[in-house]
């Protein structure tokens, strides 16, 4: 990393930060029919310091995965957006949505979808990609699957998509004694509602799927080692969620109950980054 890539990054936080403070949900609002009331405020001020930190990160880690993806500049663009757009915008948006009830989740997710182009869209604009013209799509697609077995690769899908869930459950339960007062009090207020088991389990294995599909590109265009890829995942998952997300997204919650949840989703995530790394890595044909 160099100072110019911390110049370029902080231009990409200067964007996140302005785009942030134009309060597109209140203009969306007449458009949809939705009273202001019932539309939040945006982001208060103290929070844009670190909102523009985050960016910061998020710009040097999407940068640098980007650069390791060995396909054309276009499909590498679609990829990394489609990673960001679905971890930082569409997730979180449809979770509120499921989590409180009185939440407008379509001008929230217009005006998420919005910051998430923009911020690809300048990351690609300041990191010029490398267009790779002699990489062929299909035919690295087609050598990813040919390198194990069709029942090889089932089991391993099928227990990355399963696993996320039983960590998810598992740092949950670990976590709940000292979230439980926040999920009593505090956030009930706030007309928070805690889903049903089986609606848990739906969200979780629909998110489980989200990030598997963000996610194989990487593994299957990777052109850096192993090692590489499990680092920048771990962290591109640990900005983009817990800390951006629950850290500064969402800032109505109380402090220590945020605190935990970091904590919690970070563990949960560098596991889950381990396990796409170990389970879903290209292999040899005679591997089971």
């Amino acid at each position: 990393m160099t100072s110019r890539d911390l110049f370029k990054a902080s231009l990409v936080g200067i964007l996140a930060v302005a785009i942030s403070a134009i309060p597109f949900e209140s203009l969306l609002a007449p458009v949809l029919g939705i009273p202001l009331d019932e539309v939040g405020e945006g982001l208060p001020t103290p929070y844009l310091v670190p909102l523009f930190l985050i960016y910061v990160a998020i710009a040097l880690v999407l940068a640098r995965m980007k650069e390791n993806l060995y396909v054309g500049r276009r499909a590498a663009f679609v990829i990394v957006f489609a990673f960001h757009y679905f971890i930082v915008a569409f997730l979180p948006e449809l979770e509120g949505r499921i989590y409180l009830p009185a939440f407008q989740f379509l001008p929230a997710l217009i005006s998420a979808s919005i910051l998430a182009l923009a911020v690809v869209g300048l990351i690609f604009y300041l990191w010029k990609q490398e267009d790779h013209p002699e990489a062929d799509f299909g035919q690295q697609l087609s050598a990813y699957f040919a390198s194990r077995t069709v029942i090889g690769w089932i089991w391993r899908f099928f227990l990355v998509w399963l696993m996320f869930y039983v960590l998810t459950m598992a740092f949950g339960i670990v976590a709940y004694p000292f979230n439980k007062p926040y999920l009593d009090d505090a956030l009930n207020a706030l007309g928070m509602v805690v889903p049903s088991t089986g609606t848990l389990f739906a969200i979780t294995q629909f998110r489980s799927l989200i990030y598997l599909f963000v996610t194989l590109p990487f593994v299957i265009f990777w052109r850096s080692s192993r090692r590489d890829l499990f680092l920048l995942l771990t962290a591109s998952y640990v900005i983009q969620y817990p800390l951006l997300g629950d850290g500064v997204g969402a800032f109505y919650w109380p402090a220590m109950y945020r605190a935990i949840d970091f904590i919690v989703l970070a563990l949960q995530l560098t596991a889950v980054s381990w396990l796409y790394v170990t389970l879903l890595w290209k292999g040899e044909k005679s591997e089971a």
